[in-house]
């Protein structure tokens, strides 16, 4: 049984936009690999064009939020929606200082930035169906466990890029820099994820 035991047209909105929008994350991701794989600007122009995309489903979802679900329900849907928005965001801030290195990245970090967002994007996946539990009934520990257990995934991965980094030459300041401002930028993915799905968690316990 659903949690929604209301099946009203404002909540359905809702739900559809939110998963809209996690949609749009995954898509960014992987168009986002392809940028990795090659620097081309019309993969660069289509994330921008995701992530304006994502900004107006944004503004819908604050929108439509009001004349939508229990007033005890709102705070914690209106910060999960600023949150998801930011996932979009990172994905397309990642781009940018990706599109502003001159020089190739070492192969190993490379593959170790593919696992990190190839991990993100299951983390959406279990993230949408966190709301067809709230609309259908089911299990909510399995998706909730399985996006934390991604979280601990990256946070480990991060840790051995830098630990891999400090050994490297590097000729520049600012090479340093975008590189790791790169690494932290699709970190920040699944910080966000994660975030996202606990405040569905709280939703869920009330």
């Amino acid at each position: 049984m659903s949690i929604f035991v209301f099946k009203r047209k404002p909540e359905k909105e809702v739900m559809n936009l939110l998963k809209r929008h996690i949609s749009l994350s995954i898509e960014g991701i992987k168009v986002f690999k392809e940028y990795i794989e090659n620097k081309n600007e019309n993969l660069l122009n289509t994330i921008i064009k995701l992530e304006k995309e994502g900004d107006k489903i944004r503004r819908k979802l604050i929108f439509n939020l009001y004349s939508a679900f229990l007033p005890s329900m709102r705070r914690e849907l209106n910060y999960a929606i600023e949150l998801l928005d930011e996932v979009l965001d990172s994905v397309r801030h990642g781009a940018l200082v990706y599109e502003l290195m001159e020089f190739e990245i070492e192969e190993n970090i490379k593959e170790k930035a593919f696992l990190i967002l190839d991990i993100s994007s299951n983390m959406l996946i279990n993230l949408k169906s966190l709301l067809e539990v709230f609309e259908e009934g089911g299990d909510f520990e399995k998706p909730m466990k399985d996006i934390k257990i991604g979280e601990e995934k990256i946070d480990d991965i991060y840790h051995e890029i830098y630990k891999y980094m400090v050994n490297i030459k590097i000729d520049s300041f600012w090479k340093g820099k975008l590189i790791c401002d790169f690494i932290d930028r699709i970190t920040a993915i699944s910080d966000y994820i994660e975030d996202v799905a606990d405040e569905f968690q709280i939703i869920y316990i009330r």
